[in-house]
């Protein structure tokens, strides 16, 4: 890749992790959820808990029957939600044609090409799930809890569950080209990745540290910001 092309590449990689950032802070951000909202398990997010949840019972805990306040908030989190998909796909596919590139440090150019096509067909996997698990939420909001079926509950349970541990390997293959390179920054980014990884994989038995998974998470975008996101 010539170098200019390289630069604005590496660029566009900073803006995609900056522009993450953002939505994980719109998606805490207002609205809120109100006091009835009230996970089950420990899970300490509401939009992390329905994901998960197991049955109606649930559901009743996060976001009450119908009509609730908080079955609207869960709608507009959806929707920010369809824009941090495409910005994490976004910046999965950036960081992978970044470090497709040869480097002096870390797998040879064949294997480095591999494992950055790897990240993109993990990266596609995991948006594609995670738009069936919104889709699948979208459509239980406007559902009295009695009309809700154990297949529409297993329909947002069983992508998300696929959209996580796609997730968790598009992680562990980025850290495999992250650690390697030259900088400090990226190096941190790498190692932050995979506890995020782990945290997610652990998640998957204990749905708390699905949650707890985003601070590694969102400090690693911090880091391939701050490593990127630079004029040289």
């Amino acid at each position: 890749m010539p170098p200019a092309s390289s630069a604005k590449l590496r660029r566009l990689t900073g803006t995609l992790a900056v522009l993450c950032i953002g939505f994980v802070l719109l998606l805490q951000g207002n609205p809120y959820f109100t006091n009835a909202a009230r996970p089950p398990r420990g899970i300490p997010d509401p939009g992390v808990a329905l994901q998960v949840a197991r049955d109606s019972v649930e559901i009743d805990d996060i976001l009450s029957d119908v009509p609730s306040p908080d079955r609207e908030v869960m709608r507009v989190k959806q929707y920010i939600d369809f824009g941090f998909i495409v910005s994490y796909t976004g910046l999965f596919i950036a960081l992978a044609l970044v470090l497709s590139e040869p480097s002096s440090t870390g797998p040879s150019g064949s294997w480095r090409r591999v494992l950055a096509f790897a990240v993109v067909v993990c990266a596609l996997g995991t948006a594609v799930f995670d738009i069936l698990e919104n889709a699948a939420i979208l459509r239980i909001l406007d559902i009295p809890l009695h009309s809700t079926t154990s297949a529409m509950i297993n329909a947002i349970r069983e992508p998300s569950a696929a959209k996580w541990v796609l997730s968790a390997v598009t992680l562990f293959v980025l850290s495999a080209l992250l650690l390697p390179e030259a900088g400090w920054l990226t190096k941190i980014a790498g190692a932050l990745m995979v506890s995020s990884a782990v945290l997610i994989l652990y998640g998957l038995r204990d749905n708390r540290f699905l949650v707890y998974q985003g601070y590694p998470g969102v400090a690693a975008l911090a880091s391939i910001a701050a490593a990127y996101f630079r004029v040289r």
